[in-house]
């Protein structure tokens, strides 16, 4: 059961991928979102080329569980999404994930860590490895 997510950001979107068996993560790339005319068209193509089950997208939570400010532009985004593709589209906590992935790459080469294309794709490798360890965790 292949699973796709993403780590949307204003400027970037970072998505990875599950194998078949929805065991193991890779990051696929990172959508600059200046340089792309439409970000949902991107995913779109990236859905029908990868063709998961489910979408997962990182939705950050304040210190109490919250939703955010960021939560609401999230979940519009989502929203143009679901309109035109027909998995289900479910959301996780993605709090920590950008600095966990920054923390990952500090121990890479200096030229990897500087590259803020990498933490964005790197975070969505963190959501998606999250959502394995608990999928009854993700909510709509």
């Amino acid at each position: 059961m292949k699973t796709l997510s993403l780590d949307y950001g204003r400027r970037r979107i970072g998505i990875a991928t599950t194998d078949e068996s929805g065991t193991i993560v890779r990051g696929l790339t990172t959508i600059d979102r200046k340089s792309s005319e439409d970000a949902i068209t991107d995913i779109l193509k990236i859905i029908d080329a990868e063709k998961p089950s489910t979408l997962i997208i990182g939705l950050p939570l304040d210190v109490e569980n919250n939703e955010t400010k960021m939560s609401e532009e999230i979940r519009s985004f989502a929203n143009k999404i679901k309109e035109r593709v027909e998995i289900p589209i479910l959301f996780f906590d993605e709090s920590y994930s950008s600095i966990k992935a920054s923390e990952i790459l500090f121990c890479r080469k200096q030229k990897d860590r500087r590259k803020k294309v990498n933490i964005d794709r790197i975070a969505a490798c963190i959501i998606l490895e999250s959502y394995i360890k608990e999928p009854n965790a993700g909510y709509q």
